[in-house]
């Protein structure tokens, strides 16, 4: 997993000492000052110049099985991003508001490995 802004490593830092919920994020946060990637992913805003709030989903074979785009005033959910991961590992069909531990959950599919989340956020 990886996090990825626009911000620079400082903020980054920044952010990980003001909020006790960043501080031992187990994956690191990639710094995108120029736009690079923001830009080669096609998730810059047309009319503001800013990355959207985008999350990829991209599996060990590198296909892309999920991307959600949120607007610049829309925000996003850590658990959509780990209910989506236990979905794809695990259930052919997912059906709404399943969870990984709901008896209406369908018959789990053989375990899949080797998924990976991008994230990547405006700066603010």
């Amino acid at each position: 997993m990886l996090g990825v802004s626009t911000d620079t490593h400082y903020v980054h830092l920044a952010w990980r000492r003001q909020h006790p919920e960043l501080r031992e994020l187990p994956y690191p946060m990639l710094a995108d000052i120029k736009r690079e990637l923001a830009s080669a992913l096609g998730i810059v805003h047309k009319e503001e110049d800013v990355p959207l709030r985008t999350t990829f989903i991209v599996d060990a074979e590198g296909s892309t099985p999920f991307v959600g785009v949120s607007d610049l005033s829309a925000g996003r959910r850590s658990t959509r991003c780990s209910r989506v991961l236990d979905a794809l590992k695990s259930c052919p069909l997912c059906p709404c508001e399943w969870r990984k531990a709901s008896p209406r959950s369908r018959e789990p599919a053989p375990q899949r490995s080797g998924w990976r989340a991008i994230r990547t956020a405006s700066s603010g």
